[in-house]
């Protein structure tokens, strides 16, 4: 069951298609009602505060913070991803008695660009450059845990665990260490050469870490805006 909304002094956008929490189908409406949206997620929803995600921007991914490599620093920094408006739902679970959903996703295809900045040392070798980069990614398979709970009838998200798996991806550093060419080269050709799924498992916990902190405070931006019974009526 399913109805659509037409803005009489609603903070929703006109048009969009509302999933009732008694529809035993509810789970597939909301599938649908999302695939729906896609056109205008792309763009944004100012009446939700949520910002376009085709391309969608960042400032900064720390993917190396001293934890594996305690003398070695890097992180992204001014980041455009394109390619995430091609999402696909691939499965929802929605506990709404509990406000408890699990949320899986998957994108084909994301190209990557912005500045890194690397900083400490490698093998003994002093390490400290700042470019840009360009990179993409395929195969791209998310899982998101949300859990929440109703307060003053608004829906909030106490936690967010997002899980990310990748098929591959390609990096390519721009002045990558351009002082000492010798070096530059052979940090590009390890690059080229080493094990990506090694760099792979190195990088996704902060990738993950990073999509975690902003799906939650995005969810919460949007459902602190709109009455529960509004966006989920009965």
């Amino acid at each position: 069951m399913a109805s659509f909304h037409g803005g009489l002094g609603s903070k929703l956008p006109d048009g969009i298609k509302l999933c009732h929490r008694s529809d035993p189908e509810v789970e597939t409406c909301v599938k649908n009602s999302v695939e729906a949206l896609k056109p205008m997620l792309k763009e944004g929803l100012p009446e939700l505060n949520v910002p376009g995600i085709d391309p969608f921007k960042m400032e900064q991914i720390e993917i190396m913070d001293g934890t594996l490599l305690p003398e070695l620093k890097a992180s992204l920094v001014n980041l455009e991803v394109i390619g995430l408006g091609d999402f696909e739902i691939t499965n929802l679970k929605m506990d709404l008695e509990n406000h408890v959903y699990d949320v899986g996703v998957k994108v084909p295809f994301l190209d990557i660009h912005g500045g890194y900045n690397v900083d400490g040392k490698l093998l003994s070798t002093t390490i400290q450059s700042t470019g840009t980069f360009n990179a993409n990614a395929t195969g791209l398979d998310g899982q998101a845990l949300m859990k929440g709970a109703l307060k003053d009838n608004h829906l909030k998200f106490e936690s967010i665990d997002f899980k990310l798996k990748m098929e591959d991806f390609n990096l390519d550093l721009d002045n990558f260490l351009t002082e000492d060419p010798v070096l530059s080269h052979a940090a590009k050709q390890l690059l080229k050469t080493a094990n990506k799924e090694d760099i792979i498992k190195m990088a996704t916990p902060y990738i993950e870490k990073k999509c975690s902190d902003i799906l939650l405070k995005l969810c919460n931006e949007i459902f602190e805006n709109v009455d529960y019974d509004e966006i989920f009526p009965v």
